[in-house]
């Protein structure tokens, strides 16, 4: 995912701040790029979560259930 000219400078700006350290934009390309795979993968429902969000057929009996249990 590509990162703003602008976001990547201010990344630049307040790695430098905190490190002390200053970076070079293929540098804080990969950190950021790294930095939002992170963030993705720890965004992501986790396998026990994932069957909730996937709704069951519209006929089946566990549909009927769930309708059953919002309904009442």
């Amino acid at each position: 995912m590509p990162i703003a000219p602008e976001r990547l400078q201010e990344f630049m700006r307040l790695y430098e701040e905190e490190f002390n350290e200053p970076l070079s934009e293929d540098e804080a390309r990969e950190i950021t790029s790294r930095l939002v795979e992170l963030y993705m993968m720890l965004a992501e429902p986790l396998p026990s979560e994932r069957l909730h969000l996937i709704p069951p057929p519209q006929n089946s009996p566990v549909a009927a259930a769930c309708d059953y249990v919002q309904d009442h």
